[in-house]
């Protein structure tokens, strides 16, 4: 398993987010206990510094990211798969962003909670709860 986790996936376990936070922490702690199988895109860790810096403090939002690196892997997201986004038949662009970046790691799912946005993504996007009940069975 080589999961690519989404920003909202982790803004549930900073914010722990009520109902939420508890598969997103599962699956977290799934990709720092399995160093170098969790993959984070880039762009990702910037829109989560800023919705977690407004909400809690700039402070706790690099304290999780510093902590978050030291288990998992940055997708690469450059000239290739920026234009690979651009031509997937995403609506979200930004979505498309994490698709290419996961598609270009070697990302077996994208772990999201918004999986309805990456119906037509090439890597099968499953939610925090449904990832879990996959590494569950191996």
């Amino acid at each position: 398993m080589r999961p690519l986790l989404d920003t909202n996936v982790l803004v549930d376990v900073a914010l722990k987010r009520p109902g939420l936070h508890e598969a997103s922490g599962a699956t977290i702690s799934w990709c720092l206990n399995n160093p170098g199988s969790g993959l984070l895109a880039v762009h990702s860790l910037a829109t989560f510094s800023y919705l977690v810096g407004r909400a809690a403090g700039p402070a706790k939002a690099r304290e999780f990211i510093t902590d978050l690196t030291e288990g998992t892997d940055i997708a690469r997201l450059d000239n290739a798969e920026v234009k690979r986004a651009l031509g997937l038949p995403m609506g979200d662009f930004e979505d498309a962003l994490v698709a290419a970046a996961a598609e270009s790691a070697g990302a077996t799912h994208i772990v999201t909670r918004n999986t309805a946005d990456f119906r037509r993504s090439p890597v099968k996007a499953v939610t925090p709860e449904d990832f879990v009940r996959l590494v569950s069975k191996t």
